[in-house]
């Protein structure tokens, strides 16, 4: 892709959230150069699953940028990686407040070189507050941010998810402020700096529950998108073991897999009626187990009614959904190792 074709960012991050946002700018056709000091090389080259000096991750996250090792520390080095700096058109960073001023490579050190230089500096918790220079990971952000409050099993434990959804959602989010701040220096000539922090990234998923609580309304009992509370929009365990995600938010969908099911005395007209506490969800539990996942699958492709197998890990590439998506891209490392990564979730024209 050749969106942004002819941008030059410079990537100082390591580890998830920034290297993410530099690999999706890096498919969307900007030329990203990885820095990496001899003294703090990406942790990500470490993780476990090595192939040819690295993780796999690390391979699929960097693979498609060019890698420098500069040792900024000395004065080489840092004349080296000014003159980088001097044509690029924007930084990305990852590290504690303070951290790349102390270097001297900091927001007002590289404007002097690059008075144009869109610079986004992307933390756990931002740049300013009590909170700056807290250490943090995924889960802590997920916890001040309230998504914790929303993922808890039926005893009320919260449930620690196997993914880091501050870690790519701040990615995201950087992706988004550094493209805005690019489209501000087309149209002014200047540049800017960008705080984004991971916390603060999680907060628009928040949306449909805070819009509950600031309504005065218990989130925990009305929101029925959550899998907990309503028969339309759950996960359902079929005869093999494998699980069916229904998402029949809208009556008429529900009405359409009541009549794929002959189950005419399942129809509502209320979605208060489809509450667990209203339904006899145990009829519909048993009814799906008299099938397989992917023979449910077969049956209510096409007939409108928001129902779609919940997928493992292992299934994704053979998935025809993702096949005719070409969701998954295949690549090269330096040593002639072929693997894969994620493909662009989005194409272009």
């Amino acid at each position: 892709m050749d969106l942004l074709k002819g941008i030059k960012i410079i990537d100082f991050t390591r580890l998830l959230p920034g290297p993410v946002a530099t690999h999706l700018l890096a498919q969307m056709g900007a030329e990203i150069i990885k820095i990496e000091s001899p003294k703090r090389m990406d942790y990500a080259r470490q993780q476990i699953g090595q192939v040819d000096g690295a993780s796999v991750l690390f391979h699929q996250l960097n693979h498609n940028k060019i890698s420098k090792i500069i040792d900024y520390s000395r004065e080489e080095g840092k004349a080296e990686l000014f003159e980088e700096i001097k044509n690029a058109d924007a930084i990305i960073e990852q590290f504690r407040p303070g951290a790349m001023d102390a270097w001297g490579f900091g927001y007002k050190d590289l404007k002097k070189i690059n008075p144009k230089i869109v610079y986004v500096s992307l933390t756990g918790y931002g740049q300013e507050g009590e909170y700056s220079n807290e250490a943090g990971h995924d889960f802590n952000y997920l916890a001040l941010a309230g998504m914790m409050s929303l993922m808890k099993d039926e005893n009320g434990k919260p449930i620690v998810p196997d993914t880091q959804y501050a870690d790519i959602g701040g990615a995201y989010m950087a992706v988004m402020a550094l493209q805005a701040a690019l489209l501000k220096k087309c149209q002014t000539g200047e540049g800017s700096f960008v705080d984004v922090n991971l916390c603060d990234a999680v907060m628009p998923f928040l949306a449909v529950p805070y819009a509950f609580h600031i309504s005065g309304l218990d989130y925990r009992k009305f929101n029925v998108i959550n899998g907990k509370t309503a028969v339309n929009y759950a996960a359902y365990e079929c005869g093999d073991g494998k699980w069916l995600s229904v998402a029949a938010l809208e009556l008429k969908f529900w009405n359409n897999i009541c009549d794929e099911l002959n189950k005419p005395e399942w129809k509502r007209s209320n979605q208060m009626e489809l509450m667990n506490q209203a339904f006899p969800k145990h009829e519909i539990e048993a009814h799906f187990k008299t099938k397989t996942r992917d023979e449910w699958t077969i049956l209510f492709k096409g007939k409108d009614v928001c129902i779609a197998p919940i997928l493992e890990i292992e299934e994704l590439e053979d998935a025809d959904y993702h096949q005719g998506k070409n969701n998954f891209e295949e690549f090269e490392t330096s040593n002639g190792t072929k693997l894969k990564t994620i493909g662009l979730p989005f194409s272009s024209k």
